[in-house]
């Protein structure tokens, strides 16, 4: 899987993702399961502790019976420090010990017994009882730092690298025999061999669970990532101006509007293609054609085979109709160079208007066409550059001349004191309707147009003017509307 790319960021943030809920699920679950372990080993000692509690206060007078009632019992088999009879205090441990066998418990618990002294109770002969020096010292240290506490608390140790929790109960005052502290205590190791068991389990899991994560990521950033690619080669393919491919895949909702955009772009780029070589032909064969014209007549002055006058005029119209072009050409890459300025000034609208009639009276004449204007009687000001408006305005109106039978009507008027509406109308056959969304594209060429340049450049100004042109087919002929601002 390479880097850098959609599918890695997916896996890669779904990977991180996984990684840290994993191993917060692991701390939580090793915070509560050793909590639930140490309140549960707390209340298994207690349990334990009161079994040999009540087993020790009970059973101690069945094997130590009292001496005299006219003062407190001694310990049980101790005459002068010294026990009477050993194997009394023999079955009392085996009793204690035997309580503290029956609970069912995942602790090995064992226990200690104090006198009043804190000195340790165990048979001469039971070395099955005697604890081992090393936690025999360590838990009377820990009891003698009670001090005289009547209160049982529990107490964790560690020996030899091993823990150890145990619960020391002060029993002094509930038996009569001499028996000063009852201490239950038990090594964690089989808790611990238990806790690492249940990370064992559940790193397990974790394992299992991120490859099933990790597989899952890496099929769904595929399946994520599959679109772009698709994209990617389509548009190669428009870059190597393979334009007529659509793209048709089922996409999310996401994608859907970039598909579509893509597929409008193609099918502009190909219309833009196939105008830009239809404008080549046609601008080849309009240059061919008065180039051709001013060669024949001028061949035909040089060997005499034409009227001078005639072959004259003939050759500055062609010579004209070159110039035109090459100034539309000319006029409109510079329209499309940021470099290009413009220079506004403030236009009374109704001479402006007025001298767009004069300018294309003559030609409408020639044609025999009727060029009206409706006056407006408010004074209109628009803030415009004369030179490029004016052009922009005599393209429209020349256009409509060309394609009109009788008549062209130029009809202005102001709509809620901010803008100017001007309609500009023929009577003629109307825009094919397969031509109507392309006539402002550049290049593209009606049926009767010059090169596809004049209505181009008519737009591109008055958009630059803040303004919008339309075309539509009325009843009686094209309709076009242009739409600018009134100087307020």
């Amino acid at each position: 899987m390479k880097k850098n790319t959609i599918k890695w960021r997916i896996f890669k943030y779904n990977i991180i993702a996984i990684s840290v809920l994993l191993t917060l699920t692991t701390i939580v679950f090793n915070i509560t399961i050793e909590s639930y372990i140490k309140n549960d080993i707390k209340e298994q000692l207690n349990t334990i502790a009161q079994r040999a509690e009540d087993t020790a206060l009970h059973r101690g007078p069945d094997f130590f019976p009292p001496e005299g009632l006219q003062r407190p019992r001694p310990l049980p088999g101790r005459q002068n420090g010294m026990f009477r009879e050993d194997s009394d205090l023999f079955g009392f441990y085996f009793f204690l010990d035997r309580s503290l066998r029956e609970p069912l418990s995942i602790l090995n618990a064992d226990f200690i017994l104090l006198d009043s002294n804190m000195d340790i109770i165990t048979p001469p002969d039971g070395d099955y009882f005697k604890p081992s020096s090393e936690i025999a010292n360590e838990v009377l240290n820990k009891t003698k730092k009670m001090n005289d506490s009547k209160v049982q608390e529990y107490v964790y140790f560690n020996l030899n690298n091993t823990d150890y929790i145990s619960i020391v109960k002060p029993v002094s005052d509930k038996n009569s025999f001499g028996l000063g502290w009852l201490i239950i205590y038990s090594s964690l190791q089989k808790v611990n061999q238990l806790k690492l068991g249940i990370n064992a389990i559940l790193f397990a899991i974790v394992l299992l669970s991120a490859l099933i994560f990790a597989i899952f990521s890496s099929l769904s950033a595929k399946k994520i990532s599959a679109p772009f690619s698709s994209l990617n080669q389509h548009i190669r393919a428009i870059a190597e101006r393979n334009f007529g491919v659509k793209i048709e895949m089922p996409v999310d909702a996401e994608l859907q509007e970039l598909v579509n955009s893509i597929n409008i772009m193609s099918e502009k780029l190909e219309s833009y293609d196939k105008a830009q070589k239809t404008f080549f032909q046609n601008a080849s064969h309009e240059f061919r054609t008065p180039l051709m014209s001013i060669q024949s007549y001028a061949e035909g002055i040089k060997y005499e085979v034409v009227e001078k006058n005639t072959a004259a005029d003939i050759i500055i119209d062609e010579t004209k109709r070159m110039t035109h072009l090459v100034e539309d050409l000319l006029y409109l890459s510079r329209l499309d160079t940021i470099g290009e300025n413009y220079h506004f000034s403030d236009l009374d609208f109704k001479d402006f208007i007025s001298a767009c009639q004069e300018r294309m009276y003559g030609i409408a004449s020639k044609n025999g066409i009727t060029l009206q204007v409706e006056n407006i009687n408010d004074t209109v000001v628009i803030h415009a550059d004369e030179e490029k408006l004016f052009r922009a305005f005599t393209n429209i109106i020349g256009n409509c001349i060309r394609y009109a039978n009788n008549s062209v009507s130029i009809i202005p008027r102001i709509i809620d004191h901010h803008q100017i509406e001007i309609i500009i109308r023929d009577d003629g056959p109307g825009i094919d309707a397969n031509e109507l969304p392309n006539i402002f594209e550049r290049f593209y060429k009606g049926k009767k147009g010059n090169v596809g340049l004049g209505l181009a450049i008519s737009k591109n100004v008055i958009e630059r003017h803040s303004g919008k042109i339309t075309a539509q087919n009325s009843e009686s002929g094209a309709v076009f509307t242009i739409l600018l601002p009134i100087k307020q």
